[in-house]
């Protein structure tokens, strides 16, 4: 049987508000799914329901927003209705590569290459909403690959950069992450040209920075990603945030510690 998208809707937010699911079930049912190349529409939307029918959205909230992957879910609803079965199935394949690396092993530092990868799935699931308003470009230099840094730290800027930089621009724009050595340091900068921060939410952030006084108006994802940086590489750890009208640039910056 089909689904309506109602109904659809519906099923996914009885699966986020009834019971937490092991996520072992999940990911061998995608990867057992994946190997079919030519799934029908009634299997597809099936698996968009377990999907989050059986994640454990409580525990990831922190790192993937429940609405972006309604959203997502809504976007690859559509895709099968135009019969672009290919596009919905890739849309499955880097929504569940996402999932999958945020419950693996419960590791809190990850390869600089796999936290790219993962940031690479995240990108391809924003242009479901986006179409061509949004293009992006990762420069990763392969020399600093198996850096240590913490998971899910680069999600949260990209994410704001979409939102806030990139969403209201009527004709879109794009992202830009770059990945470099700098005195010792390692330096990932996440540029956008989009509409921008205003000075005042960047002179509250190095504020909230230097005192420690808690300031609303900046994004708690913003907040987090400095303060694990922090917890991981303490004075070693930062993020700095540059803005004007035509764009915004994030910089982390990380020195190992021995």
């Amino acid at each position: 049987m089909v689904l309506s998208l109602s109904m659809f809707t519906v099923i996914i937010v009885l699966g986020i508000v009834g019971g937490v699911v092991s996520f072992t079930a999940l990911v061998a049912l995608l990867i057992f799914e994946k190997e079919h190349e030519y799934l029908k529409v009634d299997k597809k939307k099936t698996e968009l329901e377990n999907l989050l029918k059986q994640a454990q959205l409580s525990n990831l909230a922190s790192q993937i927003h429940p609405h972006f992957l309604f959203n997502s879910l809504n976007a690859i609803t559509s895709l099968i209705r135009l019969n672009k079965n290919n596009d919905a199935e890739e849309a499955v394949y880097a929504i569940s590569s996402l999932l999958r690396y945020t419950i693996r092993d419960n590791q809190q530092l990850v390869k600089l290459s796999d936290e790219m990868l993962s940031v690479h799935m995240y990108l391809k699931i924003q242009q479901l909403r986006f179409g061509n308003r949004l293009s992006w470009e990762i420069d990763s230099s392969s020399e600093i690959e198996d850096f240590k840094i913490p998971m899910l730290i680069i999600q949260p800027l990209v994410e704001n950069a979409c939102k806030h930089g990139i969403e209201p621009k009527m004709n879109g724009g794009y992202i830009k992450i770059v990945t470099y050595k700098s005195e010792d340091k390692l330096r990932i900068r996440i540029i956008d040209n989009g509409v921008g921060m205003s000075p005042v939410l960047i002179e509250q952030f190095e504020l909230w920075k230097k005192t420690g006084n808690e300031a609303t108006d900046f994004g708690i994802g913003i907040k987090n990603t400095y303060q694990r940086l922090r917890h991981y590489f303490g004075q070693n750890g930062d993020l700095s945030i540059v803005s004007t009208p035509e764009g915004t640039s994030c910089l982390i910056s990380l020195k190992e510690v021995k």
